[in-house]
């Protein structure tokens, strides 16, 4: 289930051109201190960026695996339901208004 959903993701990600410059911005941020560091604190400081970025993926395929359960959920409870129609239900209040006259006239006889 986790690749299906991973191969759907991918199939409907598409990345705006905002994202793309802000993780441009994010690489050329990174490269200053990295520079900086000695050869230990680099590998530390690789490691929790890819560690920030395996949990960013992780919880991007939650949401959108949540999405589309919560998509096909309502995609069930609306296949269950008739699909509304504003003539009928205009027909069924000039029903009940025209029972509701018959048995007021029918009161007003008696």
């Amino acid at each position: 289930m986790y690749d299906y959903m991973k191969a759907l993701q991918r199939q409907f990600e598409t990345i705006p051109q905002s994202i793309r410059d802000l993780n441009d911005e994010v690489n050329r941020t990174h490269k200053g201190p990295s520079s900086r560091l000695a050869k230990e604190d680099r590998k530390l400081l690789l490691r929790l960026v890819d560690l920030e970025d395996n949990l960013q993926s992780v919880a991007t395929l939650h949401s959108f695996t949540y999405g589309y359960r919560l998509a096909c959920s309502i995609h069930r409870e609306l296949a269950a339901e008739s699909m509304y129609s504003f003539a009928k239900e205009e027909e069924e209040r000039a029903c009940g208004r025209a029972q509701a006259q018959d048995e007021n006239d029918t009161t007003n006889e008696e």
